[in-house]
């Protein structure tokens, strides 16, 4: 089997776990404008379901640096679906399966999982640092970059996750989101994937 093979067996699988919890959303939001007269809206709750999908699609972006490998063990497979599985169970989560007859009030929603998309996001993002740690080990340089890149945004996600967490007003929620949402877009903002010139 060549690498560019090996590349397509092992992504196709974790492109079909992404592809759902993205379809997943699509048709939970899909829903939601369906009744948008029976639901209640709520900004933190809108801003955070946002940052999750987008989150799913760089999920996509690290696909070329995970699976750039010549071979792999079962267990080593099962690693690297750990946080596409985290992110799309996030994603399944995120928002409502449906809009009662009665309506629905997302702030309600929203209070009553925060602490289990807390949960789901800490363990997504504690995984992540090991993977791009694992994979930039090999160089020393990249290795002390790195580190240095973590130590700049792990105490804002943390205090982001604490806020949340606690939930003691609208503006807190807020404030936490914003401030996750940030630091998602300060890292997915650069990323790029370009092909190598044909030979």
């Amino acid at each position: 089997m060549s690498n560019s093979d090996l590349f397509s067996y092992l992504s196709a699988f974790v492109t079909i776990v992404l592809a759902v919890a993205i379809t997943d959303m699509i048709q939970s939001t899909h829903r939601l404008i369906r009744a948008r007269n029976r639901v209640k809206w709520d900004l933190a709750h809108l801003i955070f379901a946002a940052m999750v999908a987008a989150t799913i699609v760089s999920e996509f972006f690290s696909l070329w640096d995970t699976f750039d490998v010549t071979t792999i063990t079962f267990l080593q497979l099962i690693w690297i679906l750990t946080i596409p599985t985290l992110f799309a169970l996030l994603a399944y989560s995120v928002l409502p399966d449906d809009v009662p007859a009665e309506g629905l009030d997302l702030r309600q929603f929203y209070l009553r999982e925060r602490k289990l998309w807390v949960g789901i996001y800490a363990a997504a993002t504690l995984f992540d640092i090991v993977r791009s740690f694992i994979l930039v080990s090999h160089n020393r340089a990249w290795v002390v970059e790195y580190l240095g890149y973590v130590a700049l945004l792990l105490s804002p996600i943390l205090i982001a996750l604490w806020l949340m967490w606690l939930g003691k007003s609208r503006r807190w929620d807020v404030a936490a989101v914003v401030i996750l949402a940030s630091i998602a877009i300060y890292g997915m903002a650069a990323w790029t994937i370009s092909a190598k010139p044909n030979t």
